[in-house]
């Protein structure tokens, strides 16, 4: 039959060989000196010692498979996507992601290999000699499984708390246990408070029976979960990952620890490895009744049996000669007794031999029902039993003697645990300070998933000439282009009406395309304002509203503007260029005869009239004095300001038997918007144009006068200033006295301009050019 290669033995030893800090265990194979003696090529088996943080491509000089994230943030409603608008949360922790690997690197495998055959080549050893010339082949260890953990920082292994013992010392009138208590809130005082009192001396209290509490965190300080724990590779080249969410003193722990030397976590791995004996001839030996009335004699009052437990029998059996063991090894290999007992220390041949014997006549695996209790010496016999064996209860009487006899090699499984703590970061951050940010990175959770919010008020919606107003608002979609929502405001709505929108912030390398000068802060908003049909004079003279359209937009641009305000406004009043009100006289009327008429006209701020918008005129009675007057002009025109002028006419009507008078002042420039008082001018100012009518009696009702000989009459003297000119003009048998001043007419710029010398007023009446004449009423006897 050929000889193969079966697999590593300890029979021969082992050989740790070190390099460049890693640390590798060989073993021979079981067959190496028959291989030998067939023609074959030797073969030595390593099994690592050590993990180390696995690099990106298994390169040496790669990247290391490690990041640690620390997250925090403050999260509402009102700046977090996905939350009520009540709701408030904070939050802290990690997350820890690495991967471990017991491979050495490359070169170290190369180097401690060839230590190994430069060691053993020519050697006459057994299992490690290397005769001629043979080029030996290097494997790694058969490992059939490979069970991993990680150590935590939470303050139980399995996340519980510990709990204070009872304080029952005299004069202790408290409400409960004394002392500190591992804390996750108020826990102490909650324990108390609602009856989790420890009674007996010392207990944990798993965090899930705990009492909830309203935190503002919705993850404990303490959280620790691990992912990826359990099974691990069986392959000694192969990788293990590793995954954690970790509460806010575990991370701040961590943080600062993988920047040092030390790591405080460490991984473990508990690998089972297939060995092989050599040739050997085992055989036990014993009698059932003996080896029975043992067991139930050390066992009175246990149920369960286990590993630890059976091998402390079995070796008191041995020792007391009820079982005999006889354990050979073929005569050809050197060193037989040394193997024997190499065996016998460091296998479970022997116990498991027995116990594939055992377990069909004294022991039973435990029953179903029973609760799996911890072995005393870690899981279970040999993977057997889960749990342990329990003795028979019924038991045939027999007088069968125990005995085994094998002659082979036999296969048996070996634990071999590796621990290492989490080393190696240190070194690299030192090498190459930059790396830091590679591997640590801090996460603000109030920046993501943030909420773009924006608050539109809606402001003077009430207004006489307003319908309605309406915003939009604008922000990019992953393609740059602008996604609008809108909503009107009615005059329907509450006082208090606003509209509360919200939408997902992106960062600008997410948007391709974007608008000029977006960033990821700025939205576009389009503010309108809705006009009504404004009143005729005649439907309302006392509130005079002018538009320049029905619509008038506050936003310029086909985006409107961009901003990155939280609190807008839709205001009315930023489309009215121009508002006076309320509009009131500085005089008292006296009687019904007395009236003003005030012409309001918009103008730029140098003074010219805007020929946009006609001028408006307002009348003011004895009986409506009181009452106020409001002038407005919307428009869309942004460059237009609060300029404008007025003018005062006084009309003081006549009667039959009195003469009636009236005179106009100059117009007047002013700016700004609100109330303004209208100053009435005296008929004597400067500037003021007046009118005065009289009768000129007929001649042939004078006595001695012939018939039609019409004697004029001087006008009737008057004193005035000297600045003043007195024209006389007869008309239809009346005579109009026309005063002006010259002194002001010069530098009061008239409505229209000046008429030339050539021309006559509107009235027929000959015009200077000088003067700016107007007679604006007539009023006869």
């Amino acid at each position: 039959m050929a000889v193969m290669a079966a697999g590593p033995t300890v029979a021969g030893g082992q050989q740790p060989i070190s390099e460049s800090g890693y640390e590798l265990i060989y073993y021979p194979d079981v067959n190496n000196h028959a291989l030998q003696q067939a023609g074959k090529d030797p073969v030595f088996y390593w099994l690592p010692t050590r993990l180390e943080i696995a690099r990106k491509n298994d390169q040496e000089d790669g990247d290391l498979l490690f990041s640690m994230t620390r997250f925090a943030g403050v999260q509402s409603g009102e700046s977090t996507v996905g939350m009520n608008e009540d709701e408030k949360r904070e939050v802290a922790g990690g997350i820890l992601a690495f991967t471990v690997t017991a491979a050495p690197p490359d070169a170290v495998l190369e180097e401690t290999q060839k230590k190994i055959t430069e060691r053993f080549t020519g050697s006459t050893d057994h299992f490690w000699g290397i005769r001629g010339n043979r080029k030996p082949i290097f494997r790694p260890v058969i490992i059939t499984s490979n069970t991993t953990s990680v150590s935590n920082l939470s303050p139980l292994s399995d996340g519980s708390v510990p709990a204070v013992a009872e304080d029952t010392e005299p004069g202790n009138t408290g409400n409960g246990p004394r002392g500190l208590v591992a804390r996750r809130g108020g826990v102490e005082s909650l324990l108390r408070d609602r009856g989790f009192r420890n009674r007996n001396k010392r207990k944990s209290i798993p965090f899930t029976e705990l009492p909830k509490i309203k935190t503002r965190s919705n993850l404990d300080p303490w959280f620790w979960k691990m992912q990826g724990e359990g099974a691990g590779s069986i392959d000694p080249t192969g990788q293990n990952a590793y995954t954690a969410l970790l509460g806010a003193y575990p991370t701040a722990v961590l943080w600062e620890s993988f920047h040092g030397a030390y790591s405080p976590i460490t991984v473990q791995q508990a690998l089972q490895v297939k060995f092989w004996t050599p040739q050997i001839e085992l055989s036990i030996q014993g009698n059932w009744d003996r080896i029975f009335n043992h067991f139930s004699t050390a066992g009175s009052g246990r149920y369960l049996w286990f590993k630890k437990d059976i091998e402390a029998e079995f070796n008191t059996l041995r020792a007391n000669g009820d079982i005999v063991v006889d354990l050979k090894i073929d005569a050809t290999i050197p060193n037989g007794e040394r193997i024997v007992e190499m065996i016998e220390k460091r296998s479970d041949l022997i116990l498991q031999k027995f116990m594939d014997k055992a377990k069909q006549i004294i022991f039973d695996p435990p029953a179903p029902e029973v609760e799996a209790a911890e072995a005393s010496g870690g899981g279970g016999l040999f993977g057997l039993f889960g749990a342990g064996v329990s003795l028979k209860v019924r038991r045939d009487r027999t007088s069968v003697n125990l005995k085994v006899d094998e002659r082979r090699q036999v296969a048996y499984l070996q634990e071999h645990v590796i621990s290492s703590s989490m080393e190696g970061l240190y070194d690299q951050i030192q090498a190459n300070p930059e790396d830091e940010r590679k591997y640590f990175t801090t996460v603000f959770l109030d920046d993501w998933p943030r909420k773009m919010a924006r608050i539109i008020k809606p402001v003077g919606l009430n207004g006489p000439a307003v319908a309605f107003l309406s915003a939009q608002i604008g922000y990019p979609n992953t393609q740059g282009q602008l996604m609008w929502v809108g909503r009107p405001f009615q005059k329907t709505d509450p006082d208090d009406t606003s509209w509360n929108f919200g939408m997902t912030q992106k960062q600008e390398s997410d948007v391709a395309n974007p608008p000029a000068d977006w960033t990821s802060d700025t939205t576009f908003i389009k503010r309108k304002v809705h006009l009504l049909e404004p009143p005729s004079a005649l439907e309302d003279p006392y509130n005079r509203v002018q538009i320049a359209s029905n619509v008038i937009e506050l936003d310029e641009g086909i985006n409107g503007t961009p901003t990155n305000d939280i609190t807008l406004e839709v205001r009315a009043e930023d489309a009215e260029r121009i508002a006076v009100g309320p509009i009131s006289l500085d005089v008292e009327l006296e009687n019904a005869r007395q009236n003003v008429e005030v012409t309001f006209q918009a103008i730029d701020e140098n003074g010219e009239d805007l020929t946009d918008f006609a001028p408006v005129k307002f009348s003011w009675g004895f009986e409506d004095q009181q009452t106020p007057r409001s002038w407005a002009i919307y428009t869309e025109d942004l460059s237009m300001r609060s300029f404008y002028k007025y003018q005062v006419r006084v009309i003081v009507k006549g009667s039959i038997f009195t003469p009636g008078m009236a005179w106009t002042g100059p117009w007047q420039n002013t700016f700004g918007n609100g109330p303004i008082m209208v100053s009435v001018p005296h008929p004597e100012a400067e500037g003021v144009v007046r009118i005065r009518t009289y009768e000129i009696p007929q001649i042939e009702d004078r006595p001695g006068n012939p018939p039609g000989d019409v004697d004029t009459p001087a006008p009737p003297h008057r004193e005035g200033p000297p600045s003043q000119e007195v024209e006389e003009l007869e008309i239809d048998h009346f005579r109009y006295e026309i005063e002006s001043s010259r002194e002001n007419t010069s530098r009061q710029k008239p409505p229209s301009g000046p008429p030339s010398s050539n021309q006559t007023s509107r009235n027929g009446m000959p015009s200077s050019g000088d003067d700016t004449l107007e007679i604006v009423d007539f009023r006869t006897d």
